[in-house]
């Protein structure tokens, strides 16, 4: 009795063991297939079909697509001094520079896996931006988890959900809280780049936050390294699990991440409390703005989708307005206006 026992038993590991084994082997065919149709059959096809449009363009690479080619060709550019003239698409974005150049005006490149058309004709662009169908929308969110530590703000918001978070923070940035007074103080040479990023992260930071930008010199510091780190994850190879490794890039993301986190929660702790007490001061800053939106009952803006939205502006607005503030400065230096006595 006890014999035939032990025996059902084994009878019934050796079942267990091959349906697992089953099992495993269906999954790993599965993730096989799964891979080598995103990877190599998916792309294989879209290219078929773009090209049978007569779209030109550069054959898809295997998982990387164009990333490495971009990433090459932006460090080569920039490795070299800029032209004071206004030809500097090729060194900002000489990638797709030369993807026009040599292949029109609408061409095929590949962002990884996914195809991308780039379009530099300007009225195909107008179309685009215009149009209200609904099916022209923004890319979607990187895959990789490493790219998202940045920000999740705004801009990554589609049709009603952009427009009602876009209608209610605009207030916040009204020409008459954007004026800045500048005396004159003489004639002297001065590196204007760096005055540029304290005058825009100042400017965010007031009308954002109603705060200075002494008080987010922390956030801007941490948000630009991690802006460094996130564009290398973005050019890197990613792999499900990746994330979750104990690297030293990935330990500094979220250690960023988690400073910068923290930082803008006692700003919004403090922010509530100044409007429980009823401080009118800066109460119509982005801040005060996104907090009222919270605090209404049909509303499902969370505290993480605050820190978002600070994240994203304070990210977002320095540098590229500091970048443009300079350059429009050299071009007015370059071309002055004509003296009237002459």
């Amino acid at each position: 009795m006890q014999e035939r026992s032990c025996s059902d038993q084994i009878k019934k590991m050796e079942a267990f063991s091959k349906s697992f084994l089953l099992c495993s082997l269906v999954l790993i065919l599965y993730a096989l297939t799964r891979l080598a149709y995103t990877t190599w059959l998916r792309p294989q096809r879209l290219e078929k079909l773009l090209r049978q449009q007569g779209i030109k363009g550069r054959p898809y690479k295997f998982l990387h697509g164009d990333v490495k080619e971009m990433a090459k060709m932006l460090e080569k550019a920039m490795s070299k001094p800029i032209t004071l003239n206004h030809q500097i698409i090729g060194r900002v974005m000489p990638f797709f520079h030369e993807m026009v150049q040599n292949y029109g005006k609408i061409s095929l490149g590949w962002m990884k896996t996914t195809p991308m058309l780039v379009i530099a004709d300007a009225e195909l662009v107008r179309l685009l931006l215009t149009d209200k169908s609904g099916r022209i929308v923004k890319p979607p969110s990187s895959s990789n988890p490493l790219v998202r530590l940045l920000h999740r703000g705004v801009e990554s918001l589609e049709g009603e959900a952009w427009a009602t978070r876009r209608r209610f923070i605009t207030p916040a940035f009204q020409y008459e809280k954007l004026k800045k007074l500048v005396s004159h103080q003489g004639s002297f040479e001065l590196d204007v780049a760096p005055e540029f990023q304290v005058l825009a992260g100042d400017v965010i930071a007031k009308t954002a936050f109603g705060s200075s930008y002494e008080e987010g010199k922390k956030i801007f510091k941490l948000q630009n390294e991690q802006a460094t780190l996130v564009l290398e994850a973005f050019y890197s190879f990613y792999f499900p699990g990746l994330r979750f490794m104990p690297t030293k890039k990935n330990k500094r993301r979220y250690s960023i991440d988690t400073q910068i986190k923290t930082t803008l929660r006692n700003i919004i702790h403090m922010k509530e409390q100044a409007l429980r007490n009823g401080d009118s001061d800066n109460a119509n800053d982005l801040l005060s703005l996104l907090l009222r939106l919270k605090a209404q009952a049909d509303n499902e803006l969370t505290i993480e989708d605050v820190i978002e939205e600070c994240k994203l502006f304070y990210f977002a607005g320095q540098e590229t307005t500091a970048n443009l503030l300079t350059w429009t400065l050299v071009d007015l230096l370059l071309n002055p206006l004509p003296n009237k006595e002459s």
